[in-house]
């Protein structure tokens, strides 16, 4: 349900026009399994319908899903999934919220299928009159309500689309909407549909146009340069005002790859280094989320407000673009409310997406609340999708098997619009070197703008392309040195103290790089592999296992986290945060969080949560994040950022823990005091047993009654903390009503209501080591082997058996990294094996394809599956967890891709590897 919260945010008040224009975000996804969020009277925000959901009844005064501190018996929303209740933004009808229209209008997309012929518009006539809608929005309707076309003036020479195919030229991309019709309610809708759907007919065309044969560039390209010799990388960087490199420092970049080169010719000519390269290319890819794009809409003319239901990663850049779009405009916007509901799925595929928009921009010219549901049809259209990318790899090494240099490009597909495509090639460049210390190396990422299906930000960012090249060029020059591939790999690993990335960045924690490989290389897998082999082969089948690496970067160079925890009257514990849950646990993960410090964890959590923290007037961001000695440092954008796939366990949860322990500094710590007359009790002091606060000498004080003696006292029951990483945490010195303490935190906030917190004064900030440069500080590095065996006739592959390694640090929830595991292998075998969303009109931009053509993992497909966690190492890292959401399907990819080389004796450089390409190989 809801958890609503006033408007308050001066970050948020956007001067558009005449007018100022507010957006807010909540959410219905405060989660016990079903509950309802602390909630007022504000009713700019819709609440639930009464009798919505069930609230079950805690075990004790502890949350059903999660009795015992610290552990969970299922997912916070695992049971309302099983039951089927109302939690993703396709569940949920306008009837549903207290005081929207009791019916809704659909909505329906016209769509583009061809991009080489002109567009000359759309004929509705093959719909009979009582199956025409009720409002058409289209270009027409752009110019006469004042709406721009589109975001810039000339949007294909910036590189971007119209909003609406332009009549007269051909359309922008695949899926480009004609217009987008309103039908007064679903009866029409479906029949309408079908009448429209795949009709040749409705979509005018006129004569064809050549395609353009070279596509531009987003941008320039970005280039990674590390030359040890001189004292070259990223970290050396001259940068201008933005903090990006100058254009002398690129120079000097392209002059060193020049330099690295003509070396690496020279040795190779001159026999001391060996040369191993490759060409690869891997498809666009389709995240298949479990629910297609859904939302509702409303707008309400009278006072401007529109509202949005939408399941998304990215709530509040939703409503801001939905501001923008009506800047200027006819249509009176005041403010827009952005509901977030559970996405069903994203990994990327719901960061950023262009859904929101059109819904948005088609509300204000429905009667009243408007649905829209994308159909599977839809979606392979216009998703997001992880791009088409094309790249190229060189690594050279000595005869003993050391690296000396790498070289890599890589390409990608952007589509129409940029959307994250050029961060993810920028993370693959910077992931070109896997786990492993090459002294010169060069990666380089660019993004092509194509009328193509949209590029976006899918699980691995970059990743499963980087390491996909190293990983197999790494087994393959093993064998051509008769090495075995740990023995190979184990010589060149990456070390904390003097191992560095690609950007001269470096090490900081111990990856257990050798472990993993240790883990692997003793195991039954890989150990019987020929005598396997020899079984096999008695069958009429190839057999083999490979082995694979990665080194996934989670978070970003710099990660600003806000979390809020709040006591509830009736002694349970609320989580707040914007981070949303996308399928990765983090839900679950972040409900766990409160139980060191409070000896409990959360009853409730409230997923994308915005407002909340809007509301602390006195928190300015822009003084955080800098590193004051260096003049290249600048401080963070905002806030916070959007949901990254694999933030949760590290940064998430930091928040969530720190926000606890401030209410057990501020709060609880004081009442105890109190109430066992203990004036000099200190927090070590104390131990949480069975949900109760103990000490030696005292009787066990409840939390019933540690919250009666906490309010008579007047003590806050509501603590904001925000963080901010790179590298390591800023901190500061607070001072607490219990005395003075020093957090890994560069705010903090308490209060006894979530909308009227006061910030707690702090001391001089003192930051993490120098990190600006670096690009990445934090890893999750996995290694796998992966087993198939191979039908010579048929071509089919088996994929028999999977270990996999992992490094995630402290396991705050083994089930879910477990869960995490067995999915990403099935990802990752679809995506080496059968997946594929081909470009050009006899792809999924035609509007025709669906799982009958997209061709994914099926549970028959599924292997044997082992996960060995490693334990957490030694050091001041140990307690904390990694991001492992991306991290354990990034080596499975390349293994099985070696494991195929070690049974049809060929290299495969391009997926998917079908048994067409096999049985090629074998013949």
């Amino acid at each position: 349900m809801a958890c609503d919260v006033p408007v308050t945010r001066r970050t948020f008040l956007k001067v558009m026009g005449s007018g100022v224009v507010t957006v807010s975000v909540s959410s219905i996804t405060a989660l016990t399994s079903g509950c309802s969020a602390p909630r007022t009277e504000d009713r700019s925000t819709p609440n639930l319908a009464a009798g919505s959901h069930a609230t079950p009844e805690p075990i004790h005064g502890a949350p059903v899903w999660a009795p015992e501190p610290g552990k969970a018996r299922w997912r916070i929303e695992g049971v309302r999934k099983v039951t089927g209740s109302k939690i993703y933004a396709r569940d949920y009808k306008a009837r549903d919220f207290d005081g929207w229209p009791g019916k809704e209008n659909w909505l329906y997309a016209l769509r583009c299928n061809c991009i080489d012929r002109k567009f000359e518009g759309f004929d509705l006539s093959v719909l009979p009159r009582h199956l025409r809608p009720i409002a058409v929005v289209s270009n027409n309707t752009l110019n006469d309500y004042g709406i721009a076309l589109a975001a810039e003036p000339d949007p294909r020479k910036s590189k971007d689309i119209y909003l609406f195919a332009q009549k007269g030229g051909t359309a922008d991309c695949y899926g480009q909407p004609a217009a987008l019709l309103i039908f007064e309610d679903f009866d029409t809708y479906r029949h309408a549909k079908k009448v429209l759907d795949f009709n040749k007919d409705v979509i005018l065309y006129g004569e064809t146009v050549a395609r353009q044969k070279n596509p531009p560039a987003f941008g320039q390209s970005k280039l990674y340069v590390r030359d040890d010799e001189k004292s070259l990388s990223n970290i050396h960087m001259d940068a201008d005002n933005n903090g990006n490199p100058t254009a002398l420092f690129r120079s000097k970049c392209e002059a060193a790859a020049t330099d690295i080169r003509a070396l690496a010719k020279q040795k190779v000519r001159n026999k001391v280094w060996h040369q191993i390269s490759g060409s690869f290319q891997t498809p666009a890819i389709d995240p298949v989320f479990m629910e297609p794009e859904a939302g509702l809409a409303w707008y309400q003319p009278d006072s401007g407000l529109l509202q949005l239901v939408l399941g998304t990663q990215s709530p509040r850049d939703d409503g801001t673009s939905a501001v923008k779009l009506f800047s200027g405009s006819d249509i009176h916007i005041g403010h827009v409310h952005v509901i977030g509901c559970f996405p069903g799925g994203g990994f990327g595929g719901r960061d950023k997406s262009y859904f929101p928009l059109y819904l948005a921009l088609a509300a204000p010219f429905a009667k009243g609340a408007l649905r829209w549901q994308q159909s599977r049809y839809e979606q392979f259209q216009v998703g997001l999708k992880r791009s088409e990318t094309e790249f190229v790899e060189s690594i050279w090494f000595d005869s003993s098997g050391k690296l000396q240099a790498l070289d890599s490009a890589f390409t990608l597909n952007g589509g129409g619009k940029l959307n994250l495509t050029g961060a993810v090639g920028d993370l693959a460049s910077m992931s070109a070197m896997s786990c492993y210390d090459i002294p010169r190396a060069i990666a380089e990422g660019s993004v092509t703008y194509t009328p193509e299906v949209f590029g976006g930000s899918q699980r691995g960012f970059g990743g499963p392309q980087a390491f996909m090249a190293i990983e197999t060029l790494m087994d393959e020059a093993a064998q051509s040195l008769h090495k075995s591939p740990f023995e190979f790999r184990r010589s060149n690993l990456l070390v904390k103290g003097r191992g560095k990335t690609i950007t001269g960045a470096s090490i900081l924690f111990d990856l257990q790089l050798d472990e993993l490989l240790a883990r692997l290389e003793s195991h039954p897998l890989w150990r019987d592999r020929e005598r396997t082999r020899a079984e096999r082969h008695k069958q009429g089948l190839r057999y083999g296992v490979g082995l694979a690496m990665s080194n996934q970067a989670y978070g970003t160079g710099k990660d600003a986290v806000f979390a809020m925890v709040q006591i509830q009257p009736n002694a349970g514990l609320c989580v707040l945060t914007h981070y949303t849950d996308m399928g990765n646990g983090a839900a679950t993960t972040l409900g766990l969080a409160p139980a060191e410090n409070l000896g409990q964890n959360a009853q409730e959590i409230v997923m994308s949560e915005v407002d909340a923290f809007g509301s602390i007037t006195d928190f300015d961001f822009s003084v955080l994040g800098k590193w004051q000695d260096d003049t290249r440092s600048h401080p963070i954008s905002g806030p916070f950022g959007s949901s990254s796939a694999c933030l949760g366990a590290f940064h998430h949860f930091q928040a969530v823990d720190r926000a606890a322990m401030v209410l057990m500094l501020q709060s609880v710590l004081p009442a105890a005091r109190e109430l066992w007359d203990k004036p000099h009790l200190q927090q070590q002091d104390l131990k949480w047993i069975n949900g109760r606060l103990t000490t030696a000498g005292h009787p066990a004080l409840s939390w019933p009654a540690l919250l009666d003696k906490i309010n008579r006292m007047q003590l806050p029951t509501v603590a904001a903390v925000h963080v901010t990483y790179a590298g390591g945490f800023w901190k500061s010195k607070y001072t607490f009503k219990s005395g003075p303490a020093d957090m890994d935190c560069d705010f903090v906030a308490v209060g006894s209501d979530v909308r009227n917190l006061k910030c707690l004064p702090r001391g001089d900030l003192i930051p993490p080591h120098d990190a600006v440069g670096y690009g990445r500080t934090n890893f999750a590095p996995a290694a796998a082997l992966v087993a198939v065996s191979v039908s010579p006739g048929s071509g089919h592959v088996k994929v028999e058996h999977v270990v996999t390694t992992l490094s995630a640090g402290l396991l705050i929830c083994p089930e879910i990294v477990e869960g995490q595991s067995q999915g990403a292998v099935a990802m990752a075998i679809g995506n080496v094996l059968s997946e594929s969303c081909p470009l050009g009109d006899f792809g999924p931009g035609n509007g025709k394809w669906n799982l009958d053509q997209y061709l994914i993992t099926r549970m028959t497909d599924i292997p044997t599956q082992e996960l060995i966690t490693l334990p957490p190492s030694a050091g001041r890292d140990h307690h904390s967890a990694r991001g492992i959401g991306e991290a354990v399907m990034c080596p499975i990819a390349p293994a099985l891709l070696n494991a195929l080389a070690m049974a049809t004796g060929h290299r495969f450089r391009q997926t998917p590897v079908t048994p067409d390409k096999i049985r090629e190989v074998l013949t």
